[in-house]
């Protein structure tokens, strides 16, 4: 195999570190703060498993998929017909949440809203232009998603 002898490869190199944008659907604060509306608007006393977050989560996402969430909800979709993405996001954001104090794990499968929590949430909700969608989102699927409808769309049938 013979060398080559290229111009271009002898030269320095400088390598620098620069700030990359990020979406704000992905920044962990956001996350943290759709948790906490999600936990005190959509869920049964403030409590949730992780397969319901996920799901609500996923709602939030888009509006396609929030109509579809809504459709099935009201028997106008078959559960099977939602394919719901798991985002590893959500799994940071609790695991940040947790660290924060503002929810708790209750019996190792639940999230729950702890008080620092309910008070977050609080003012979340005195500022109308905070989330102002995921809001309205929220109030529109109140606690029609429940813990029931989340196991009919992954097949768990009791």
């Amino acid at each position: 195999m013979n060398e080559l002898d290229l111009n271009e490869f002898n030269t320095n190199f400088s390598f620098q570190r620069r700030p990359i944008s990020l979406p704000g659907d992905l920044r962990p604060t956001w996350r943290i703060g759709l948790l906490v509306i999600l936990l005190s608007q959509c869920c049964r006393q403030q409590r949730s498993s992780l397969t319901r977050l996920h799901v609500l989560s996923w709602a939030v996402r888009s509006k396609a998929n929030h109509d579809d969430l809504l459709s099935l909800v009201n028997h106008a979709l078959p559960p099977d017909a939602l394919i719901v993405r798991f985002d590893p996001a959500v799994n940071r954001a609790i695991d940040l949440a947790i660290g924060e104090k503002l929810i708790n794990r209750v019996d190792g499968s639940r999230i729950e809203l702890s008080d620092s929590g309910r008070g977050f949430a609080k003012e979340i909700f005195a500022d109308e232009q905070l989330y102002y969608a995921e809001k309205a989102l929220a109030a529109s699927l109140r606690q029609k998603v429940s813990e029931a409808v989340v196991d009919e769309i992954f097949g768990k049938r009791k």
